[in-house]
């Protein structure tokens, strides 16, 4: 079988060179670059910035697509302004996912996966709702950051009978480094899986034969566990078909 071609977002920054000269960076984990090429699939990496005409052209010529994690989602892009919990966000990285979703989930039916700020980005862009900081919301802390990203942090309660419970099988034990989470669902997703011990949702999909997947959690810190390379497993054997 032909090795398909991942599309994986990334981050951008501005750095400033030997303390003169201005430049921007694009950045991405080698942990997701790792995942998604120790599970068959051939790994390009999507920069910021890119015109429409191009990011469509991605859209139809690419064979899958991770949305990685990063930084907040712009709250205006949901209809939300808050100051005061108000952390960093791009507007540039915001753009490009956001305009490579419209065509990714308008005009292809490709496999979509989505990680952490993807699962984020993916629910804002079908119109659903996030909220901005889980602990100003009487919620417990997710941004376990003093915590190993290799190691186990909570578990999660995963609903039967969903593309999640069969890839995970017995597998309930995530990671966790966020601090916003879903809201309201976007209309024609499922929540499949949600933290249990405050309910806070960890996942959602698409129902039938669409392959959209998201998770809240860093599976692709936790490949040396085979519930969570599975995720990427199926997700690049979707991509190849």
């Amino acid at each position: 079988m032909k090795k398909p071609l991942i599309g994986i977002s990334c981050g951008i920054e501005d750095k400033m060179v030997s303390g003169i000269n201005p430049r921007q960076i694009h950045h991405l984990s080698n942990t997701y670059v790792s995942a998604v090429a120790q599970s068959g699939g051939i790994p390009v990496i999507i920069p910021v910035g890119l015109n429409e005409e191009a990011l469509r052209e991605l859209a139809q010529r690419l064979d899958g697509f991770l949305f990685s994690g990063g930084e907040d989602v712009d709250p205006r892009r949901y209809g939300k302004t808050d100051e005061k919990h108000l952390a960093e966000f791009d507007e540039r990285r915001d753009d490009t996912e956001l305009t490579l979703l419209k065509y990714v989930l308008n005009e292809t039916k490709k496999p979509v996966f989505a990680i952490c700020r993807g699962l984020q980005v993916l629910n804002v862009a079908m119109g659903g709702t996030l909220i901005i900081d889980l602990p100003s919301a009487g919620k417990k802390n997710h941004s376990l950051t003093d915590l190993p990203r290799g190691s186990f942090s909570h578990e999660v309660t995963v609903e039967e009978n969903t593309k999640l419970s069969a890839i995970l099988k017995q597998e309930r034990r995530v990671n966790s480094f966020h601090h916003q989470a879903v809201d309201e669902p976007a209309k024609g997703l499922v929540v499949t899986a949600y933290s249990a011990n405050d309910h806070v949702i960890e996942a959602f999909e698409a129902p039938g034969d669409r392959y959209i997947l998201a998770v809240q959690w860093h599976p692709e810190e936790l490949t040396a566990h085979e519930a969570h390379k599975a995720l990427f497993d199926e997700f690049v054997l979707q991509a190849a078909k």
